[in-house]
C-alpha cells in the first residue's frame, strides 16, 4: 500500500534519516518505532509529504506520489493524525468532523445555489456518519460540547475520528497512545484492531510497547536515522541491536 524506497532527509548539519526503506503491507498495522531522535517523525512526515525527501521515492497504492503535496495524497485516500491533537477549540466535537467531510456540494459556488435539495440529503447523511463515529469512539454524549472541553485522551480520539471522516484507505497515526490513560488505550487498541479487520490500512509510530507489541505487525525500528531491523514483535523484541540501541549497549 505503501513504500518509502531508499529515503534521506537532512535539516541542515543533521542527516535525520539515511537511506531508510519501509513497506507497508496493505490491510496491516505497521509500527515504526525507536528511541527518541532516530528519526521517526521526521520519517513520518516524510511519507505522508510534510517534507520532502533529498532523495529516495514514496509509492502510494503504486503511484510515485514522492513529488505530489499533501492534499492530494489526502485526496487519494491517505490521511494523518498528529502527536499533538489539532482540534478546532471553539467549534463543537459534532462541527470538527463536520469539517473534515470531502466533496461537499455546497463548498462549490455554483452548485451551492442551484443544488439546495442536495446539499440538505447530504447534511443529513454527513450528521449520521458523526454521530456514528463519536458513538465508535465514545464521544457522542460530547458532540455539542466545543472541543476545547475534552481532555487530552478525549482530543486524541477526536482527532482520530476526524480522520477516519475523510474515508481514508491508509491511515498514518503519530502516537495516538501518548497523554492516554491506560483505559483508553485497550479502548484504542481495540477500535485499530477493528479497523484493521475492516479493510484499513494503518502505520502508527509508538512509544507505548504494549501498543506496539498488540497490534505492530510488521514494526521497523529505527536508529540514527537508518531502518535497524524490521519483523514481527517478538523477531524485534530479541535481536541484541535493538537493545543496544534503546539501552545503549548497557
Amino acid at each position: 500500500m505503501l513504500q518509502g524506497i531508499g529515503l534521506d532527509k537532512r535539516f541542515g548539519g543533521v542527516q535525520a534519516l539515511k537511506d531508510a526503506t519501509v513497506e507497508v503491507p496493505r490491510g496491516s498495522v505497521t509500527a515504526i518505532v525507536g528511541p527518541n531522535g532516530a528519526g521517526k517523525t521526521t520519517l513520518f512526515n516524510v511519507l505522508c509529504g510534510l517534507h520532502p525527501p533529498d532523495s529516495g521515492r514514496i509509492m502510494l497504492d503504486g503511484s510515485d506520489v514522492t513529488a505530489m503535496p499533501m492534499h492530494l495524497r489526502a485526496a487519494r485516500g491517505m490521511t494523518r493524525t498528529f502527536q499533538i491533537s489539532r482540534e478546532l477549540g471553539e467549534l463543537t466535537v459534532a462541527e470538527n468532523l463536520l469539517l473534515a467531510r470531502q466533496d461537499q456540494t455546497g463548498e462549490r459556488l455554483l452548485p451551492a445555489l442551484l443544488g439546495v435539495a442536495t446539499i440538505r440529503r447530504e447534511e443529513s447523511l454527513a450528521l449520521l456518519e458523526v454521530r456514528s463515529l463519536l458513538e465508535r469512539v465514545g464521544l457522542w454524549s460530547l458532540a455539542d460540547m466545543p472541543a476545547r472541553v475534552l481532555s487530552g485522551g478525549q482530543k486524541k480520539l477526536l482527532e482520530l475520528a476526524r480522520a477516519l471522516m475523510t474515508r481514508p484507505k491508509l491511515l498514518l497515526l503519530d502516537e495516538p497512545a501518548a497523554g492516554v490513560n491506560p483505559t483508553l488505550v485497550k479502548e484504542l487498541i481495540g477500535f485499530i484492531r477493528v479497523l484493521r479487520d475492516e479493510g484499513l490500512t494503518i502505520v502508527i509510530v509508538e512509544h507505548n510497547m504494549d501498543m506496539v507489541a498488540a497490534i505492530g505487525d510488521p514494526v521497523y525500528v529505527l536508529a540514527e536515522g537508518s531502518v535497524l531491523t524490521h519483523g514481527s514483535f517478538a523477531e524485534i523484541s530479541g535481536d541484541r541491536r535493538v537493545i543496544d540501541a534503546y539501552l545503549g549497549g548497557a
